[in-house]
């Protein structure tokens, strides 16, 4: 997910350089729950032991509004 984030801001910069102004948030589907409700939750974030910096970066793209994490099921 944060891989995808990164690419996401790396386009959006690029489309910023070239005068191309957006102005709605980027939809980031994701299967994992548990993920987007860390991210977006400070309470979870504080309950989990060892947070990596994937989620702070993910965490602060979603307080910007730069991304949404709408969940996709993976089932069939």
């Amino acid at each position: 997910m944060v891989n995808a984030c990164l690419e996401l801001i790396w386009l959006r910069y690029i489309l910023q350089d070239s005068n191309v102004t957006i102005n709605m948030t980027t939809p980031l589907y994701y299967d994992n729950q548990e993920t987007i409700h860390i991210a977006a939750n400070p309470v979870f974030h504080k309950c989990t032991k060892h947070i990596e910096i994937d989620c702070h970066i993910i965490r602060e793209k979603l307080q910007v509004g730069m991304i949404s994490p709408p969940h996709v099921s993976s089932h069939c």
